[in-house]
């Protein structure tokens, strides 16, 4: 193992370091916008699931749809 081997382990490690700390500061919901009232907990599948009955989502998903179809052509 070389000098420049152990120079990228030690900044490895100070970042891992770094991300734990934010993590256990902020909670696994730490980037989150809503992280005010954010539990910790993010809760994903319910917010998909809400988004998929929303009508306005269902138009803007088939839009996009549609473009993506019209440039694999």
């Amino acid at each position: 193992m070389n000098l420049s081997s152990l120079i990228i382990l030690v900044i490895l490690a100070v970042l891992l370091f770094f991300a734990i700390r934010y993590l256990y500061k902020n909670g696994t919901c730490g980037a989150c916008p809503d992280k005010g009232g954010c539990s910790g907990h993010c809760s994903s599948r319910a917010m998909k699931k809400h988004l998929k009955e929303d009508p306005l989502y269902k138009e803007k998903d088939m839009q996009i749809e549609e473009i993506i179809k019209k440039h694999k052509v």
